[in-house]
Parts: C-alpha cells; sequence; structure tokens
C-alpha cells in the first residue's frame, strides 16, 4: 500500500519525472495552514489504501519545486505522468474529490502492461442493504465510482434492464462488465484487488 513521503528538493523532484510512465500525486501543503493539515490528513487515509506514489511538499522548508507549476496557494494536489503535470486541485477538496484524482493512477496488469481506469456504475435502491455493502467495500478500497438510485430514474432502470436483462439491485458496470448483487469476490477480480 502507498504512503505519503516527503519530496525535499527539485533534485528529487526532477528524478521523479526522469522515471517513464511514472505516476505521482505530489502535495504542496505548509504547517501554518488549517486547510493544507485538513487535505494531509485526507491523503495520509487515502494513501494506507492505495498504491499511488503521494509526495507531500512543505512550501516554507522546500522553496524550489512549487516555483516549477507555477503553485502559489496551499494547499494544492497535482497529478505527474511521464513528467508532465496532469491535473491541479487548489484549495482543501473533499475526500471523495481526492478519491477520483487517485483513481486515474494508471492500473497495471498482472503482466505488467497498463490497465484502462476503471470506470464502475453502481445501480441501487434506497432500501437495498446489499447495494450498501457493493458501495461501502468500494469506498474502502478507494474506488471511486457513480452511483444511479433506479427507484429515482426509470429511465436508467429501463436502460439497465435492456443492458442485463435483469431488474435486481444491486448491479455493477465495472468497464462494461456488470456483477448482480454483492458478489464481492468478483467485484475484486474486476477492480484488480
Amino acid at each position: 500500500m502507498g504512503s505519503i513521503k516527503e519530496l525535499t528538493s527539485a533534485e528529487q523532484y526532477h528524478a521523479l519525472l526522469s522515471d517513464d510512465g511514472y505516476f505521482a500525486v505530489l502535495a504542496f501543503l505548509s504547517e501554518n495552514s488549517a486547510q493544507s493539515i485538513a487535505a494531509a490528513q485526507i491523503l495520509s487515509s487515502l494513501s494506507s489504501q492505495s498504491n499511488t506514489p503521494i509526495w507531500k511538499i512543505n512550501v516554507h522548508q522546500t522553496t524550489d519545486i512549487h516555483p516549477l507549476l507555477a503553485v502559489n496557494q496551499v494547499p494544492t494536489v497535482v497529478t505527474i505522468k511521464n513528467g508532465q503535470l496532469q491535473k491541479k486541485m487548489v484549495g482543501l477538496q473533499t475526500e471523495g474529490t481526492y478519491r477520483k484524482l487517485l483513481a486515474d493512477a494508471p492500473r497495471h496488469r498482472a503482466d505488467g502492461t497498463e490497465a484502462p481506469p476503471l470506470r464502475i456504475t453502481v445501480y441501487t435502491t434506497r432500501s437495498c442493504p446489499h447495494c450498501t455493502t457493493v458501495k461501502n467495500h468500494l469506498k474502502r478500497k478507494g474506488v471511486p465510482y457513480r452511483e444511479v438510485d433506479v427507484s429515482k430514474d426509470a429511465s436508467a432502470a429501463t436502460d439497465l434492464q435492456r443492458r442485463t436483462g435483469q431488474t435486481g439491485v444491486p448491479q455493477a458496470d465495472i468497464n462494461g462488465t456488470f456483477v448482480l448483487g454483492a458478489d464481492i469476490a468478483k467485484i475484486n477480480r474486476l477492480i484488480g484487488l
């Protein structure tokens, strides 16, 4: 599992950039900022659920990295892939937003090749306990998903039945493969756990 490490120099930063295919999350923080402290707590919690490297940069102690990425406010969280800035989030974000950011990290198959990013939709109803089981499992694993309550969206219910031949929930669409019920083993296999 991942953990938050600290970048303390531009040399370390440039060494990260030289690694082909490398994906990392960089969090520019200040110990004097309540929002930075809150962001660090959220990212620390998420790091234990992710294999994505998360690096923190204390902007008061390490002053030669944030100018390279035009970071002038804390907290700012960026993603770097193949040496290039991918996304930049300024200000404190919700846990869900940071989860989505980590979901952009490349996934790898057993043979080492890059797998497509996960796109998950969980079809639910409010009164479904198995739906809650699936959603809580995905949250615990740090896997973002979109929820569609078919009791509130008749067209989604009709489309789901047309696509799967089933009306029961939960149904999880994981990159086009449907899982009916709270089949956690199958879900884990499809998301690579």
